[in-house]
């Protein structure tokens, strides 16, 4: 690694940009979130050894400070001097235009996904009773898997004839299972995407505020093998046809039985690495057969359908598919990020 080098490099290509969009091409080159050269410089000092990061971990933040520091100078340079008169014979500026955020992105993919598979596309309330998101899927006032989720309690009246005790913030898109299934006969399959909010201390993979998209199917003879060929079909049209998938037992109360998939990690193609935690693994989402308790507080007899639901954060879909390390990069609105979509 020659960090010399790499200024040199910087220098030269500043200097042989001729106008702005130029110049934001070789910042990307260096500084960007996905392959920039200083980036993967850091990604592999994640590899190195103790002796290794004190060595050089210095060297890299000074290369990188130092990279950030030309192209912000060279970018003011670029700005156009302010003239006494107007020349209307200039050509005009170009509109700074928009470009769909990531999670956008990846939504939108996921929806045509499902989409093609038969699956409807609804929206739900965010806020609603703890009846909803709690007590119909199994989780009743006194169950301790309510302590898996710290929630947002709101301090609103709760409405007149409406089922439960509390109003809160959604902490799961779960609770649009019982709503929906009141409100329409089997067999249906259905996908719903939103914003769910739960009480997390903020740190690179985990935010209070982020976006969740979750799915069910009902029917007359629904299986756990139908569970497990829609998802692996699913995350092999997401995330490309060479990826394994894998089913591990796992518990959540609305479903009986419970599972979380993995698929093979994309980064180091599921030879072990920081972001699998060496094992070639990473979990992807949350799924199982829908619990009959749940059937029944939506109406329905016991025993007479069966269903599996499933449920992942866009947000994780989003850094898996385009390879972005920290969560909270999502919601800082830096154009520099953004723009790279």
């Amino acid at each position: 690694m020659n960090t010399q080098e790499i200024k040199k490099q910087v220098e030269e290509d500043i200097k042989a940009a001729a106008d702005a969009a130029a110049l934001d091409k070789a910042r990307i080159k260096y500084l960007g979130r996905k392959d920039g050269v200083i980036t993967k410089l850091f990604e592999q000092l994640k590899s190195w050894s103790i002796e290794q990061k004190k060595l050089h971990g210095s060297e890299l933040n000074d290369l990188k400070k130092f990279a950030e520091s030309a192209f912000a100078e060279a970018a003011n340079k670029t700005l156009p001097a302010v003239s006494g008169e107007e020349d209307l014979s200039l050509p005009g500026i170009d509109p700074q235009r928009g470009t769909l955020h990531p999670i956008t992105l990846i939504q939108k993919e996921i929806e045509q996904v499902f989409f093609g598979l038969g699956f409807d596309i609804e929206l739900g309330p965010e806020i609603d009773s703890d009846f909803y998101n709690f007590e119909a899927l199994n989780i009743p006032e006194d169950h301790p898997a309510r302590d898996m989720q710290d929630t947002f309690y709101l301090n609103l009246e709760h409405p007149k004839n409406h089922p439960g005790k509390n109003i809160l913030l959604r902490t799961h898109i779960s609770n649009m299972q019982v709503r929906y299934m009141q409100k329409n006969k089997p067999p249906y399959a259905v996908v719903l995407p939103g914003r769910v909010y739960r009480n997390e201390a903020l740190d690179a993979s985990h935010e209070h505020t982020y976006q969740y998209m979750e799915g069910f199917v009902v029917g007359d003879g629904i299986t756990y093998a139908n569970m497990a060929w829609t998802l692996d079909y699913a995350m092999k049209e997401i995330f490309g046809k060479d990826i394994k998938t894998k089913l591990l037992p796992s518990y959540f109360p609305f479903v009986e039985p419970g599972a979380e998939m993995a698929i093979s990690c994309l980064i180091c193609k599921g030879k072990g690495c920081s972001v699998c935690k060496q094992t070639g693994w990473v979990e992807i989402l949350g799924c199982g057969m829908i619990h009959q308790k749940v059937f029944e507080y939506a109406g329905y007899k016991k025993g007479e359908f069966q269903g599996f639901a499933f449920g992942f954060g866009l947000s994780r879909m989003a850094m898996m598919k385009y390879g972005i390390s920290d969560i909270r990069l999502f919601a800082q609105n830096d154009l520099r990020f953004l723009k790279q979509f």
